[in-house]
């Protein structure tokens, strides 16, 4: 049987995963938000906005030719739930050499990914945090917290790179980033004037060159990129490394961010020299205007299109 024509989420149809090129899951889930709430609703509203996308090519006008699963939105109940409602799904995706994206909900959701991304793959993470943390406390001590998702990761044994931290961490991501000799792994994005850190010394879980003060242009890319040490590359994506300037709204908006601009020219990049193999978008709050939402669709359509699928 030959692949069904070009499917955007549900725009086309919905073929079978075993003839699609891609597969995609939305988690309504955020249960799991410290601090701002409402990205439950961004699955089905990024689906939503996906519809309104031209899907021609700007230079061939060739139609957007990749076929596209859909295993729709899920909404589990508590965290146990969550995680489960995913891995079948991501590692039968995966598994089956489909590229797959996850649409959070809170960060947490990528927790369900752990037992399904490829162990020779490197979690490339475009965050304002960290996610260094053993566990958030709150009413209760809670390890899977979106503040914890990159613990999570090295505890599974994954490689990770992080792009757009903040570079004012608690002091308990500082010690495990000096400990584990990660911070030539981390890019910081400047919080006080350039000046500030002029002739100053730098601390352990910092380093100097990837302090990204002229904002990011070729040579911070390839910086990043040979940071990259697998051949294999998963995009976990927070929406909150975008400085909050960009209009997309999300529940732990910082200032001092990456630029849409920034973000998209970084990604086209590791998807060039890389092969990605999946994304993950979290965390992102849908506003009034679809302006979030429809950034993260376009997104989600420009890297399908930049990976080698």
């Amino acid at each position: 049987m030959a692949k069904p024509n070009h499917t955007l989420f549900f725009v086309q149809g919905n073929p079978k995963l075993e003839y699609a090129d891609a597969a995609v899951l939305g988690l309504a889930f955020d249960e799991n938000a410290s601090f701002g709430r409402g990205a439950a609703a961004a699955p089905d509203a990024i689906m939503g906005a996906s519809h309104q996308l031209d899907i021609e090519d700007p230079l061939t006008g060739k139609t957007f030719q990749k076929a596209i699963h859909n295993f729709g939105t899920n909404k589990p109940k508590d965290v146990k739930d969550m995680i489960k409602g995913i891995e079948g799904k991501a590692k039968k995706s995966l598994e089956a050499k489909k590229f797959f994206i996850l649409l959070g909900g809170d960060h947490s959701v990528v927790n369900g990914l752990l037992g399904a991304v490829p162990k020779d793959a490197t979690f490339v993470n475009f965050d304002a945090h960290l996610d260094l943390r053993e566990e958030w406390q709150g009413e209760k001590k809670n390890k899977q917290s979106h503040a914890a998702v990159s613990k999570r990761i090295f505890d599974r044994g994954f490689e990770q790179v992080w792009i757009g931290v903040r570079d004012r961490i608690n002091e308990e991501e500082m010690e495990f980033v000096a400990e584990q000799s990660l911070a030539e792994k981390i890019f910081y994005c400047p919080s006080m004037p350039r000046d500030y850190y002029k002739g100053r010394k730098f601390p352990k879980w910092m380093k100097r060159k990837n302090m990204l003060f002229g904002g990011i242009k070729g040579k911070e890319i390839s910086q990043m990129i040979s940071s990259i040490e697998t051949e294999k590359v998963f995009l976990n994506i927070d929406v909150d490394c975008l400085d909050m300037r960009q209009g997309v709204e999300t529940g732990v908006a910082s200032p001092f961010g990456l630029s849409l601009e920034e973000m998209s020219q970084t990604i086209f990049e590791i998807c060039r020299k890389k092969k990605v193999v999946g994304l993950s978008i979290a965390e992102l709050v849908p506003d009034s205007f679809n302006r979030g939402q429809t950034f993260a669709a376009m997104l989600c359509l420009n890297v399908l299109g930049w990976a080698k699928i």
